[in-house]
């Protein structure tokens, strides 16, 4: 799925983590503002509290959520029998969504407080969940082909080569234009001594200016004297030339920095998921099993 589809699915996923957020705060927020010794006498303290049959439900449907979204998505990547079952793009916006809700509703569950082996487990899960913000953040920048296999600096160029063909062929555009979309908020130079903070910068500055450059494009094309109604193809085109070289003069580096990222989000992971594994078993070893 690619394109606006793919945007519209994205935004419902992240929309539905939204949602539920604000929902369960807004129907609960009395409680969870309350004191620690005040919340006793809260009306519905029963089901309120960690242990309640509404607490407890969310602890439950978000841990299971959690260890869902993770080995589907662990299974996918690395077991060679699963390697065919559609694409890893979408396996791995399901594992972000199944862990960016699970956590928001463990967050409830704790009733935001936190101590404890569980408090601890709680602000590893956040590490985790900060860091997975930020590695799909890179993973984004890594281009892809149609199966969602890394592209090369090479076959990058290759790309900007074909559409360069298409701007002069299709379109008639001249060298002088051509030269002159390419200049228009053309990316700085190489990138390899760049630091994180750096790069980060550089690829945020690269996005947020994507409607800027847009209209500058569009605005430039119609100084040319461009077809009006070739414009907003051929600014398509130019912009992705823009990115796509701004992609490659980042590509090693960003590789760099997402494979020391899984040094961090791997170990993360693991502790989170054997901290809930303890948690679950020490709450069923006391008899809290919810509705069960």
């Amino acid at each position: 799925m690619k394109g606006l589809p793919h945007r519209i699915l994205t935004a419902f996923l992240f929309s539905l983590v939204i949602l539920t957020a604000v929902t369960i705060w807004l129907r609960n927020s009395d409680y969870y503002l309350l004191p620690l010794q005040e919340r006793a006498f809260y009306p519905r303290y029963d089901q309120l509290k960690p242990s309640g049959i509404e607490s407890h439900g969310y602890g439950i449907i978000g841990t299971a959520m959690v260890f869902i979204g993770v080995i589907t998505y662990s299974t996918r990547k690395r077991v060679k029998r699963f390697s065919q079952i559609g694409k890893i793009r979408g396996f791995l916006e399901f594992h972000i969504f199944m862990c960016l809700l699970g956590p928001v509703l463990i967050l409830y569950h704790t009733t935001l407080k936190f101590g404890g082996v569980a408090g601890a487990g709680f602000w590893c899960m956040s590490a985790v969940v900060a860091s997975g913000v930020i590695g799909r953040y890179l993973y984004r920048h890594i281009p892809k082909n149609i199966e969602g296999k890394e592209l090369s600096a090479k076959e990058l160029d290759e790309e900007r080569n074909r559409l360069l063909q298409t701007l002069k062929e299709k379109y008639g555009l001249g060298d002088t234009v051509v030269e002159s979309l390419d200049k228009l908020h053309a990316p700085k130079a190489d990138a390899s001594d760049a630091g994180l903070l750096k790069l980060f910068s550089r690829m945020l500055v690269t996005d947020l200016a994507h409607t800027q450059r847009m209209h500058s494009l569009h605005t430039l094309l119609e100084k040319h004297h461009v077809d009006r109604s070739s414009i907003r193809e051929i600014a398509r085109i130019a912009n992705e030339r823009i990115v796509l070289q701004q992609r490659i003069l980042l590509l090693e580096k960003i590789r760099g920095v997402f494979h020391y990222w899984h040094v961090i989000h791997l170990p993360f992971s693991l502790i989170v998921l054997a901290i809930l594994i303890v948690h679950v078993g020490v709450a069923v070893a006391f008899g809290y099993t919810w509705i069960f």
